[in-house]
């Protein structure tokens, strides 16, 4: 019995060994198939969008335009007809003079509230003249929403007041389709009436300031209005930008001033080496001016003064483009925008090397194929993983621009990366056809 015993008892062992050598087969069977043909989920994706990239070239400039200061000529309190950077033409009245300042407060009370009465005035024209269903307005609601937000994300609080108001535009509109709300009639006839009432309180004007030239006006000076001619630019040198300071006057002894014709200037100093690259490219350019506006505007090269004896020059650039911030600008980091690459954005850490497969026709005729090693990214495409070859436009510090749609040519079997493909940007043992789950 003792021995019957003992045989069970190392069959038992046996047994539990080979289950065991069983198991850590099957591991090893699994972990194999996993990291090599089903993935593993440390790949982490993005989405290929649409960007632009720019070579630049960064300057502190200085604006200089055509201006006269305007003294008042009038008495009493003056209320501006005219916004910074508003266009005037000859003879045009920039400010009206009133009694008092009640009088003028009075003013901006019934200006406000022409605002309001025409805002919903607005709202009602437009559903009694537009039937619009409820999914409508809520995509309109969505697509104003994600537009104040992008606004206050860029910092670009110039169309800030302009999307508050289109959202709460279309909010009203619900509300009126919805039935929450009236048309607005009673609230119209109350703002009427108390504007009426204002209006017949406040005094008469008892002047008016009117300018001799067309241009802009712009109700602040500080002092640089006469550092530099405008029409003697073309021996300006990085010293005199630089050293460039303002006149010694009284702000209070003017109301504002014009400025003349529709160009203006920036006088950006630059590196000789930037210089030559600036040379080179077409006059018609763009340049950004962070502290006015988030988007580019236009310009054009006017010259590049190479007459620095420290191997700086000075690009004169010449814009066009008005509105407030510009007007009232004066110093500012400048990016000059020398060339642009629009494409697929795509993080630098998704770039591989990798084989792809293509055919080539030999002396005869014949379709051979060949392979070659290529730069490239790999794309999620269904459950699987797919190498793309990529064409890179632009290479900056974290991110490459690719082209879309590369010349004939450029991709030796023709496929790259598409718009919203999930580019793999992190993963382990990565190759063409990998099955991922």
């Amino acid at each position: 019995m003792a021995k019957a015993s003992s045989n069970r008892s190392k069959l038992t062992k046996r047994i539990l060994i080979g289950l065991g050598l069983a198991l850590v087969l099957v591991y090893i069977v699994f972990v194999f198939i996993t990291t090599n043909f089903m993935g593993n989920n440390n790949i982490v994706t993005e989405t290929a969008f649409r960007s632009k990239a720019y070579d630049t070239i960064e300057s502190k400039g200085l604006i200089v335009r055509d201006e006269e200061r305007l003294s008042s000529g009038s008495d009493g309190v003056l209320v501006y007809d005219v916004v910074d950077g508003g266009k005037v033409t000859a003879n045009g009245t920039i400010a009206t003079a009133y009694a008092s300042q009640d009088d003028v407060s009075a003013i901006h009370q019934i200006e406000q509230l022409d605002k309001r009465i025409e805002f919903l005035q607005s709202i009602k024209g437009v559903n009694n003249t537009t039937n619009v269903g409820i999914d409508t307005v809520n995509g309109q609601i969505n697509e104003r929403l994600t537009s104040l937000i992008k606004y206050f994300h860029n910092h670009d609080y110039g169309n800030l007041p302009q999307a508050e108001a289109d959202l709460l535009t279309s909010i009203l509109r619900k509300q009126i389709v919805t039935g929450e709300q009236g048309d607005f009639e009673d609230k119209i006839a109350a703002l009427t009436a108390e504007r009426e009432s204002i209006k017949a309180s406040t005094g008469a004007p008892i002047g008016t300031v009117k300018t001799d030239a067309a241009g802009y006006f712009v109700s602040k000076v500080d002092g640089y209005e006469n550092c530099f001619d405008v029409k003697a630019l073309d021996e300006v040198t990085a010293s005199d930008v630089e050293n460039a300071k303002p006149e010694d006057i009284d702000p209070d002894a003017y109301i504002g001033k014009m400025l003349k014709g529709s160009s203006w200037y920036i006088l950006c100093p630059i590196s000789s080496d930037e210089a030559t690259s600036l040379s080179h490219t077409e006059s018609d350019i763009r340049v950004r001016l962070p502290s006015a506006m988030d988007e580019p505007i236009p310009a054009k090269v006017v010259r590049v003064n190479n007459i620095g004896n420290d191997g700086t020059a000075v690009a004169v650039l010449q814009c066009n483009y008005m509105n407030e911030a510009l007007s009232n600008l004066r110093r500012d980091n400048v990016e000059i925008i020398v060339n642009e690459y629009e494409g697929l954005k795509i993080s630098k850490s998704a770039l591989h090397d990798d084989d792809v497969t293509y055919y080539e026709e030999d002396a005869n005729g014949n379709d051979v194929k060949k392979t070659a090693r290529v730069q490239g990214v790999y794309v999620e495409y269904g459950a699987e993983l797919v190498f793309r070859q990529v064409a890179i436009l632009y290479s900056g510090d974290d991110f490459i621009i690719c082209n879309e749609n590369p010349a004939s040519g450029v991709l030796l079997n023709g496929t790259t990366v598409s718009l919203y493909d999930k580019v793999v940007i992190e993963g382990r043992d990565l190759f063409d056809g990998k099955i991922i789950m």
